[in-house]
């Protein structure tokens, strides 16, 4: 991906929704006015740049464990639980549910900022081509289109996370404008600028041509707007647009297809949507992090010796990991000795459930006797770190979603079975239990969803979306409850708490907003 560059002019946008009066008051140096700044191509490479490495800061983080990609999408999930030997409050505070708007993460001030870079960018950048012969309409189009595409992308993770939210669509330019604004419903949010931005963004780009995958193109946009479809319950529409993904090329040049497992990445090379998916048939969006330009990309990611906050929670760690590391396995699953480090202890109690290493080139097939060597030369901060955003097994597998939704059980249960054929785990017959029945189906889709896409980002969305937030984590939560000594177990607790809070400090600098219930506000 287009590394960490200096944004060259200054987005005057408040976009933290938060305190804008110390930012007007002190007048920066370095100040240019967004009018004097959008000249020349170079000018839109900049400010489309700047608009990427914002985003790439907000997932990735901007230091150590600051990893918002894994706290959003996942940490509240049952795939992973604190590090007890390295714990902070905020991190406590998500794995145990007892999340307050003191918490670093309730913050969604990062995405507004992309957002206002975004705004800035498709109200300026057709400008430009009056001003620089360089610019054709073809580069206006595909700068608006990634520019689109990337707000669509930042509300649909604040709808997700956070529910309603104030909408900007605007730069904010003029300090006699109120810059505070109340929270817009979650569904205008989804179907107004999510689906609204997607499908401009859809509309103005070249479709058919080889993608670069650090960037959002048409197969990504197709694969968003699937997935806001999904969050929306709105299976035709969700289909429609992954047989439009289908129809997409990847980088290897060649379209997704959907026809067979032989478009999925092949099962020799299932590593390699991971650790080099410029190469891989499978990628569709990866955010590239370079440990070089960028320092560390520290959490889940970071495959070191140090503690992690977080690790595989135990109860998943027992049910699909462990069986993996005995002698006889009762199945040849591909995925649990490529993800975790599973042979570098011999005792199963002393385990290395914070060795997580999925986005890392370890070995393909580590095996007991002599993967502690092997193991311990990646165990590296300072490689790169790929994090994926779409790719086509999970396309696969909300598809399966969709047609299991719509009542279409036989072919549901063919995108579900593409990918455990890849995997190299039995099949599922029609008439097993597991699948027989739609709710059944479902929770096979979300089992399957869990063993494949984790550490991706998704596994707490799609709790969220499918609503078994309660169902899956009460146990979860009692469990560590439990462990935690609480006398009270509780489990998950209040059901609204499934949204996050918003900042304090956002909460307070914008009196117009009104806190998520559940919070005590």
């Amino acid at each position: 991906m287009i590394k960490l560059l200096k944004y060259t002019c200054l987005i005057t946008l408040c976009v933290t929704m938060g305190s804008c009066k110390k930012f007007l008051d002190e007048k920066p140096v370095s100040e240019v006015k967004i009018t004097d700044f959008y000249k020349s191509k170079v000018d839109i490479d900049a400010a489309t740049s700047g608009m990427y490495s914002s985003f790439q800061q907000t997932m990735v983080g901007e230091s150590q464990y600051l990893d918002r990609y894994h706290y959003w999408g996942e940490f509240r999930s049952d795939n992973f639980d604190r590090f007890l030997n390295y714990t902070t409050t905020h991190v406590t505070e998500v794995a145990m549910n007892a999340i307050t708007p003191d918490n670093i993460y309730t913050d969604w001030s990062r995405l507004y900022t992309v957002i206002a870079r975004a705004n800035s960018n498709i109200k300026y950048i057709p400008g430009v081509m009056a001003l620089d012969q360089n610019v054709t309409q073809a580069v206006v189009n595909a700068n608006l289109a990634q520019s689109y595409a990337m707000r669509a992308i930042c509300y649909f993770y604040i709808v997700r996370v956070w529910g309603n939210a104030p909408i900007w669509l605007e730069p904010y330019e003029d300090v006699q404008v109120d810059a505070q604004r109340p929270r817009e419903p979650a569904a205008k949010i989804l179907d107004e600028v999510v689906i609204k931005d997607l499908i401009t963004a859809y509309d103005l780009m070249v479709k058919n041509q080889n993608p670069t995958i650090y960037t959002i193109n048409e197969g990504a946009v197709c694969a968003a707007l699937a997935d806001a479809y999904m969050w929306k319950k709105d299976y035709p529409n969700a289909i429609i647009w992954i047989k439009n993904l289908f129809k997409a090329r990847s980088a290897k040049g060649v379209a997704y297809a959907g026809v067979s497992e032989v478009n999925l990445e092949p099962t020799a090379t299932w590593k390699s949507i991971f650790t080099a998916p410029a190469t891989s048939t499978e990628t569709i969006w990866s955010i590239h992090w370079d440990f070089v330009a960028n320092g560390c990309a520290c959490n889940v990611t970071s495959f070191t010796q140090n503690n992690k906050t977080f690790q595989v929670d135990p109860l998943l760690y027992t049910k699909y990991f462990l069986p993996h590391a005995q002698t006889v396995r009762p199945n040849t699953d591909i995925r649990p000795k490529q993800t975790l480090d599973l042979y570098t202890v011999t005792n199963p109690a002393n385990n290395n459930r914070d060795r997580f290493l999925k986005y890392y080139a370890s070995p393909v097939n580590p095996t007991a006797a002599t993967s502690t060597t092997a193991l311990n030369q990646f165990y590296n901060q300072q490689a790169p770190v790929y994090l994926v955003m779409y790719r086509l097994s999970d396309m696969y597998l909300l598809y399966a979603e969709a047609l299991n939704g719509s009542g279409d059980l036989p072919n549901a249960l063919k995108y579900l079975n593409y990918v455990r054929k890849r995997a190299t785990i039995p099949e599922y017959l029609a008439t097993d239990p597991k699948v027989s029945t739609q709710t059944a189906m479902e929770n096979a889709i979300l089992e399957e969803r869990q063993y494949e896409l984790i550490g991706e980002g998704k596994r707490w969305f799609d709790l969220v979306r499918t609503n078994k937030v309660k169902e899956v984590m009460d146990p979860v939560l009692i469990d560590r409850q439990t462990r935690n000594g609480n006398t009270d177990l509780i489990g998950f607790g209040d059901l609204r708490r499934s949204l996050w809070p918003i900042s304090r400090a956002v909460m307070n600098s914008n009196k117009k907003l009104v806190q998520n219930p559940g919070y005590g506000e």
